[in-house]
């Protein structure tokens, strides 16, 4: 479940907003007031109970540790070799056949592409990251070509 940052700070703002005093100075808070209050403000978004639940405990600590509920900055990598990398590889060894992988990542906008290259043109096995087969300089794109197909 993705909450929006608007739904983020309502759930923030409900969950102070259900805290009760104690006797003893220590503050309680209603998960069950939180989730009420979110339902009244938000009825088209379904909860699930668990999800919800530790989704407020990620934002309280945010708020705790950082004075914000902001998820802080992305490293901007990317999570996946696209489609849009792989082409452009294809393009660099049509060009230079014999060029090296880590030569070819170099070349590339994404940043730690190399390791991935290596396993989707068949030079790292899935079962052994370390099984490198680039001794012999063979033709890269016959590799390459099956990953966009």
């Amino acid at each position: 479940m993705v909450f929006t940052s608007e739904q983020d700070a309502f759930i923030l703002m409900a969950h102070f907003r259900s805290g009760t005093r104690n006797p003893d100075g220590t503050w309680s808070y209603s998960l069950q007031s939180c989730i009420e209050q979110f339902s009244e403000a938000f009825p088209d978004v379904n909860i699930e109970y668990d999800a919800f639940k530790k989704h407020r405990l990620r934002l309280i600590a945010r708020y705790e540790n950082k004075h914000c509920i902001c998820k802080g900055k992305s490293t901007g990598r990317p999570t996946v070799l696209t489609e849009e990398v792989v082409n452009d590889i294809q393009q660099r060894i049509q060009q230079s056949p014999k060029k090296s992988i880590p030569q070819l990542s170099a070349q590339t906008v994404v940043v730690g592409v190399q390791a991935s290259v290596r396993k989707q043109v068949g030079l790292i096995s899935n079962d052994d990251p370390l099984d490198i087969h680039q001794n012999d300089q063979t033709d890269h794109y016959v590799w390459l070509t099956g990953v966009v197909a």
